[in-house]
């Protein structure tokens, strides 16, 4: 979080725990800091803060940060906006973040989502990764009418489009649209999709978790303008 610039005003740490996950010399750079509260926890307590198993013993309070669309920074065009509509768990969201920042997503934009971007369980599965993202929530409207003036294509997946993802011919100014975990991909995204393309399925299922659809599509994209 801080390496991203992001806000810290209170760090808490176990030393054995800490010891044990590699973290103590990163403590130890932060006792000279007089940017935050440093404060040590016996076990018992810092097992109770820190919201999972097998915690490396250092527990962070971040400020959050401003996600209207006016933060994008989407002046340079040469890596995909993804665009995620109503998504709805955290865990995915947060798997979705860190896939996104390893495989060069030059925006995320969640339109109308059902979770809350600072969720811990969001945090965790990103791996703080979040922090890295150029993100923005917003209304599909705005969503909307913000990207329209870059003249982006608008790309959706589809277990009925004629064309596969690996032989798409990706533009450099794509957006690349999702829908939610239960119910797909709703109306309003539907009517502004010009292009569908499907993933190539070698075995029985019809579908894939949304991380996983997000991280062939991306990686796909890549492959196609040479990125990867």
């Amino acid at each position: 979080m801080m390496a991203a610039g992001k806000e810290v005003s209170e760090i808490y740490y176990n030393a054995s725990l800490a010891i044990h996950s590699g973290s103590m010399k990163d403590i130890e750079r932060w006792k000279e800091s007089e940017n935050f509260q440093l404060q040590e926890l016996g076990e018992d307590a810092f097992l109770k803060v820190a919201y999972r198993r097998n915690p490396d013993g250092v527990v962070g309070i971040v400020q959050s940060w401003g996600l209207g669309l006016s933060n994008l920074k989407c002046e340079e065009l040469n890596q995909p906006i993804l665009l995620l509509d109503e998504i709805e768990k955290p865990g995915n969201l947060g798997a979705i973040l860190r896939t996104s920042e390893a495989l060069g997503a030059g925006s995320v934009i969640l339109s109308e989502p059902r979770v809350d971007f600072f969720n811990p369980n969001v945090v965790r599965s990103s791996r703080g990764l979040l922090a890295n993202v150029n993100l923005a929530v917003g209304e599909k409207g705005e969503i909307l009418e913000y990207l329209e003036k870059f003249g982006l294509e608008f790309v959706a997946t589809s277990a009925k489009a004629d064309q596969c993802s690996h032989e798409f011919q990706y533009q450099a100014n794509t957006v690349l649209v999702f829908g939610s975990e239960s119910e797909g991909l709703g109306e309003f995204w539907k009517g502004k999709i010009k292009q569908w393309i499907r993933l190539k399925m070698l075995g029985s299922a019809s579908s894939l978790n949304l991380n996983v659809s997000v991280g062939c599509v991306l990686n796909d994209y890549n492959r196609i303008n040479q990125k990867l």
